[in-house]
């Protein structure tokens, strides 16, 4: 006896499909993919639609009568096609090649926002529209998924497209939509999720997206331009931006199924059917790179299927997972002590599966972990790490970028050229504001010029002495003498001497005077920029320059700044930076800026009601502008660290051929060498006997042990060797006088090392209740131990390939 089983579903099915959790902006993405996909059919057909276009339009009132739209200038569909394409499941929906994969999405997404969905499309040269209606109550009164074919004509049969409209929207959906910052949230989601297709050239296609009649840009990342780069020792130039371009061996793949075969399979092993099994093409591209800004949020990698953007921002290849432990360790950022990051990148993955809801790839794909081989290599990403762990040879983009980039600061910051050798603005809090008019599309902003002139004008402050007596750069002549007078002209007739210009004979009226040329001004970078003081609204557009003490600008001999406001708006301050008050250890041409602009400010407003007080309104310049400034207790601690490290690194290099480190290391007290072991077991050393015969064993010891070996043995440290200070060619007739002249100099240096040891030793909390003068010498002795030159890894000293056993 046959019996067979009517499993068709019951009409219900379909609004229950609403209350899969949808955020908005993903409902109205899963109709703009079926628009895309259409684009992307009539292209691969040879049939392209020159300028495609995508409208969205979402109610701006809440009525009953409030509806969403989405309409497009496809190809449109015939009446069979549309009859399956919205149909839940259709299993002819094509998995591989478009942004629909389940013949689901059309479904969840309308039932989520309304009652009704409307549906009307056209192919070129059609006479009439065809069209259907999806009416869920009226679905489960009949009882049976059969609607109505509707048509009606065209007024230019040459038109085509498709236009999906949802009525009777859920009273919540409603009322979320016609909020002005909800539909701002779903613009911008919207742009980061097709700005790959939203940018002339996209990938695969471009095209013109629309809300409310406004167009939806693309979201570009803020990186700095593929021509910038930096030498490294062991890869080369290492550029800012890496492209990807890895073709894979074609492979079988189920279709029906939806799983990768075996390179030799014809036949699917889960199905056991040959006619869904394809030739799948397998194709990692993209690029990564560094971003012109630091973020604690706004890094990651953007991993991309058929255009549009899967997971955002996403960090997992800033992580080394042990094959052996399955244990995770966070590699990037570990740099910083707010762990900001700046890598960033768009990778496409058209091949590999993604989940239903389209929010994530399924790492459980070879296809994952292909990418990851391909972008990430294999083994960490630090170098001591891997090669202890038998990774080597690694030149995968994100290897690369992490050995160069990955610090937020030069290891000396003192050194002229150290901010350039990691393409990072000292001033972060600048470099971020300044993102704001990159985004805004400001062509000014467009290029990486703005943030590279901030890099070179700290390293302009480092080359050029600042104080009494230096004239800005490529001038000469005006000091701040007291006299402030240019020198005597000599006398004629002696070298360099001019003779006085002989009365003009021609009769008639004078020649008229002539003014000398205006002294030389130069740009200050790191000061011109948009300043605002939100409590009072007011805005300052500031043109900074370094000028002579007889500029006229300033008015006067004594003045260190002056400004002035142009007819256009814009405000001009005038400094001198050779005046003796930025001599002081407080006093910055930053903090000139700003008690300016404090004062235009409060003299602006004063009278107004509730008008802010001068030292408000400086108090709040300087805690939004001069944050770089602050005294940050975890800043300081974490630098304290990182110092002591870069100390430890110097004493490899600087031993001699006399120097037997095995015996240095045997001359340390029991306790301090079994910390030191401690250290190299909790780092996986293997050979720690090649750790310590090399003297890298300093490299695994506390800040306070390193303390006491540099006082131990200060001939290993001095001279060059770590620091530039002579300390063995001091040489006196008297030995006593050669003895005591050492002892103040390591007595200097003792000194320093302590505060600094006190930095390292402390928590940030216990920092942040130290006075300002104990920080300040801390953070002045951190700056004055940086090594000399010093241009090593920041990461914890570790073993090398020797050091590891296979």
């Amino acid at each position: 006896m046959t019996q067979e089983f009517n499993l068709q579903p019951d009409p219900r099915i379909l609004p229950m499909l609403g209350e899969i959790n949808l955020a908005q902006w993903r409902c109205l993405a899963e109709l703009v993919d079926n628009s895309i996909d259409g684009f992307l059919h009539a292209e691969r057909q040879g049939l392209a639609v020159p300028n495609p276009e995508i409208e969205i339009t979402l109610p701006v009132q809440d009525t009953p009568s409030a509806r969403v739209s989405i309409q497009d200038n496809g190809p449109g569909m015939k009446a069979e096609i549309l009859e399956k394409a919205v149909s839940a499941g259709w299993s002819g929906n094509n998995p591989i090649d478009t942004l629909g994969m389940f013949g689901m999405g059309f479904n969840i997404a309308t039932a989520r926002l309304g009652g009704i969905t409307t549906v009307w499309t056209s192919v070129e040269g059609d006479p009439e529209d065809h069209g259907l209606c999806i009416d869920f109550e009226e679905l489960r009164r009949q009882r049976n998924f059969r609607v109505p074919h509707l048509t009606r004509p065209k007024a230019d049969p040459l038109s085509h497209g498709t236009s999906v409209i949802i009525e009777r929207l859920k009273p919540e959906q409603r009322a979320w939509l016609v909020k002005v910052n909800n539909r701002g949230q779903v613009k911008k989601e919207l742009s980061r999720a097709y700005s790959a297709m939203l940018r002339p050239g996209g990938v695969p296609i471009s095209f013109s997206l629309g809300l409310n009649g406004n167009k939806v840009p693309a979201t570009n990342h803020c990186v700095w331009n593929e021509d910038r780069f930096v030498d490294n020792a062991k890869f080369g130039p290492v550029h800012a931006v890496q492209r990807i371009d890895q073709k894979l061996a074609d492979r079988p793949f189920c279709v029906e199924c939806w799983q990768w075969l075996a390179a030799t399979d014809e036949v699917c092993p889960a199905c056991g059917k040959d006619k869904d099994v394809v030739k799948r093409k397998r194709h990692v591209h993209g690029w990564i790179g560094v971003q012109r800004y630091q973020s604690e949020t706004n890094y990651g990698i953007d991993f991309i299927r058929n255009g549009r953007k899967i997971e955002i921002g996403n960090r997992d290849l800033f992580s080394w997972r042990d094959p052996n432990t399955d244990l995770e360790e966070l590699e990037y950022p570990i740099d910083d002590p707010r762990h900001r990051g700046r890598i960033v990148g768009e990778v496409h993955l058209d091949h590999a599966r993604v989940t239903y809801m389209k929010d994530r790839f399924d790492r459980t794909d070879p296809a994952w972990a292909d990418m990851i081989g391909i972008v990430r290599g294999e083994g960490p990403l630090q170098p001591q790490k891997a090669a202890n762990l038998g990774y080597s040879n690694n030149t995968s983009p994100l290897y690369k970028l992490f050995q160069v980039f990955r610090r937020p600061a030069p290891h000396n910051a003192r050194i002229a050229g150290g901010w350039a050798s990691i393409l990072a603005v000292q001033d972060n809090d600048r470099a971020e504001e300044m993102v704001r008019s990159f985004n805004d599309g400001d062509a000014a902003y467009q290029t990486d010029e703005k943030w590279w002139e901030l890099i070179q004008a700290v390293d302009n402050a480092l080359l050029t002495p600042v104080g009494p007596g230096t004239p800005p750069s490529g001038g000469s002549g005006a000091t701040d003498d007291p006299e402030d007078a240019p020198s005597p002209a000599p006398l004629p007739g002696f070298s360099g001497g001019t003779p006085p210009t002989p009365p003009d004979p021609t009769p008639g009226p004078r020649r008229p005077v002539v003014p000398p040329p205006p002294p030389p001004r130069e740009p200050l970078a790191d000061l011109t920029r948009l300043y605002l003081h939100e409590s009072t609204g007011m805005r300052w557009d500031v043109k900074a320059f370094n000028v002579r003490a007889n500029d006229q600008a300033l008015g006067g001999k004594k003045v260190p700044w002056n400004s002035r406001t142009l007819p256009e708006g814009a405000t001009e301050v005038y400094l001198n930076l050779n005046h003796p008050i930025f001599r002081s250890a407080t006093m910055t041409p930053l903090d000139g800026v700003l008690v300016e602009l404090a004062h235009k400010t409060a003299d602006y407003t004063r009278g107004m009601p509730n008008a802010p007080i001068f030292s408000t309104i400086l108090a709040d310049l300087r805690d939004r502008y001069a944050g770089h400034l602050k005294l940050d207790p975890v800043a300081l601690a974490n630098g304290a660290t990182l110092l002591f490290r870069s100390i430890a690194r110097t004493l490899p290099a600087t031993l001699g051929p006399t120097d037997d480190a095995a015996q240095l290391f045997a001359e340390f007290p029991s306790t301090e060498q079994e910390a030191i072991q401690r250290k190299m077991a909790a780092r996986g050393v293997l050979n720690s006997s090649q750790i310590i015969s090399t003297g890298r064993f300093l490299g695994f010891a506390t800040p306070r042990i390193v303390t006491e070996f540099v006082l131990r043995r200060p001939d290993l440290f001095f001279d060059g060797k770590c620091w530039d200070s002579v300390y063995s060619d001091i040489d006196y007739p008297y030995p006593s006088a050669t003895q005591e002249a050492r002892a103040s100099l390591l007595r200097q240096y003792e000194a320093m090392l302590q505060d600094a040891l006190w930095l390292a030793d402390q928590d940030p909390a216990d920092i942040g209740r130290a006075t300002r003068e104990r920080l300040l010498r801390a953070a002045l002795a951190v700056e004055l131990l940086e090594p000399a030159g010093n241009e090593g890894d920041s990461a914890e000293p570790g073993p090398t390939p020797e050091d590891a056993h296979e």
